[in-house]
């Protein structure tokens, strides 16, 4: 289970903001007692700010860096020990010297081992047999399986152990070895790790020393431990890993982009592959895990920040992506559920809420909470004094795209084609010069000759749109929604550009049948529906009309 790290590896400079600070939560120690290998008598645990790095000196006489993602794991570490029964400070600076030899405090995946372990979070990739994560936990020797152990919150709960640890009572986590408050730490800590080196062990204890106090304060209260009520966190963090997301649809009034009417979108969305693990954004309690309605799999977890209750929400999930229940307490950045696509939604993505006073609370906006809490720098749209319910004007500019100049002349009149070298009428260029002013980061073909179909786009009445991605390749979540930007500002405005109508993604829409909406795309008998660009999954269709 150890893996052998050289000294040297260790020397590494982690380089950030210097005067940036990740907030972390505050928990007290349930289990101080007066023991001489516990808290002293009546301190709580206060976890305090996170740095962005610390010089530190093992035993041995080495000083190297820890960078914040490193001390943020430590703090997990903390934070999980101090909420389980029976963990003392000893406890906690031997789970960190025991992360500190055997990962650097990293979440490391093993690819030779597991491939699919690159696929969740983690801090490079490791090698030490099939060894995974910051205890470099096995799961061929029972500790949990490549996704458990690609958390970093279980692999702290597995390494602490007790009668409510994951793997009780095989392997042993700390509480699970008997007398281990009496043994020396390195001795501990290689009790747990099955080890024969308890030396490597305690060459990291000043370390692990050093963070303790570094990360947190012990505070008397005359003889007793004060509870906190609830789980209190000034922890945020984003509640998407970093790299794997795009923002792609903000806080605020916008065009509904599957009923294509004016709503307020009550949350803020991040688009990222299916699959993408979700994580807790502040320590606290599930409210809700459920999978029901628009917001097809949800979770709800109910927070106490500065002394203020609020809730945080997470949509879409597939029900196979709910990994929390309701009564559950879990912590900042715990792998709670799964990036998905169901109830209301037009592909991949975490529809993220913010709700203030708790579950069933007011929304706010994520980002600028998010960024309150320095766990983002996302922009904050302008909502202005609209509310929920309240029509979003399409003139000044909140809704994509804004308005299109008016047409004037001959919408017949044929005119040359700038995609290519065919003409389109007077009206269809028209459109596409809106459309390219109003989105620029899409791509249009116009005119195209197509012998032997019924199609306008001979007749230079159509264009065929993309949104980043080429023809015959299935859009990505954000290419998506942008393509359903475009579709609706088209049919927001379809008089004015004189649209007749617009197939996109399996759907068509017509402004002679407007009032049934959007209907499912048939083909019209030219086209496979289920293929991607017979389906037009691909491409946005658009005819305007011949009419005056």
């Amino acid at each position: 289970m150890l893996k052998k790290v050289a000294v040297a590896a260790l020397v590494l400079v982690f380089f950030g903001p210097a005067l940036a600070l990740l907030s972390v939560g505050v928990l007290m120690n349930p289990a101080a007692t007066a023991t001489a290998t516990c808290t002293v008598n009546g301190g709580g645990v206060t976890v305090g700010d996170v740095p962005d790095e610390l010089e530190v000196t093992t035993a041995n006489g080495e000083t190297f860096t820890l960078n914040r993602t490193q001390l943020t794991h430590a703090a997990t570490i903390i934070e999980t020990g101090s909420q389980i029964d029976g963990v003392s400070r000893d406890g906690l600076v031997i789970a960190l010297m025991a992360a500190l030899t055997e990962s650097t405090l990293r979440q490391l995946s093993n690819t030779s081992a597991y491939p699919e372990s690159a696929n969740y979070p983690n801090d490079g990739d490791g090698g030490d047999h099939d060894s995974l994560g910051l205890f470099q936990m096995r799961p061929q020797s029972g500790w949990g399986t490549v996704a458990e152990l690609m958390d970093p919150v279980y692999q702290a709960e597995a390494f602490f152990g007790g009668p409510t640890g994951p793997n009780h009572p095989s392997p042993r986590g700390l509480l699970d070895i008997p007398g281990w408050e009496e043994m020396d730490k390195g001795e501990a800590a290689q009790a747990v790790e099955v080890s024969a080196y308890p030396d490597r062990y305690r060459n990291y204890e000043p370390v692990a020393e050093t963070i303790l106090s570094t990360l947190t304060t012990t505070a008397s209260t005359g003889g007793e431990v004060v509870p906190v009520a609830g789980p209190e966190s000034s922890r945020v963090v984003f509640p998407v890993p970093e790299g794997t997301w795009v923002l792609t649809s903000e806080y605020g009034p916008r065009i509904h982009p599957i009923t294509g009417e004016q709503s307020f979108h009550t949350g803020t969305d991040f688009a990222a592959p299916d699959g993408t693990p979700l994580l807790a954004a502040a320590d606290g309690t599930v409210t809700v895990a459920e999978f029901s309605g628009g917001y097809g799999g949800l979770i709800v977890i109910e927070h106490t920040i500065g002394g203020q209750t609020v809730a945080t929400a997470y949509a879409h999930m597939w029900e196979h992506g709910i990994h929390v229940a309701p009564g559950d307490q879990v912590v900042a950045g715990q792998h709670i559920g799964d990036i998905g696509s169901s109830g209301n939604s037009t592909g991949p993505h975490l529809h993220f809420e913010v709700r203030l006073g708790g579950t069933n609370g007011e929304h706010t906006d994520p980002a600028a909470w998010l960024n309150s809490h320095d766990a983002a720098d996302l922009p904050e749209p302008e909502t202005g004094p609209g509310t929920p319910g309240e029509d979003c004007d399409p003139e000044n500019g909140s809704a994509p795209g804004g308005s299109p100049e008016p047409f004037e002349g001959d919408p017949n009149r044929m005119v040359d084609d700038p995609t290519t070298g065919g003409q389109i009428t007077a009206r269809m260029l028209h459109l596409y010069q809106q459309t390219i002013a109003a989105f620029p980061d899409t791509s249009w073909a116009c005119y195209s000759p197509r012998p032997g179909t019924v199609s306008e786009h001979p007749l230079g009445r159509a264009c065929d749109g993309t949104f980043g991605n080429a023809i015959g390749q299935h859009p990505t979540p954000a290419q998506r929604e942008l393509g359903w930007d475009v579709t609706n500002w088209m049919k927001t405005h379809a008089e004015a550009l004189g649209i007749e109508y617009l197939i996109w993604d399996g759907k068509i829409w017509s402004l002679a049948r407007d009032a049934e909406g959007w209907r499912p795309y048939n083909g019209g008998g030219m086209h496979d529906p289920g293929d991607v660009t017979g389906g037009h999954y691909d491409h946005l269709h658009v005819t305007v009309s011949q009419n005056p």
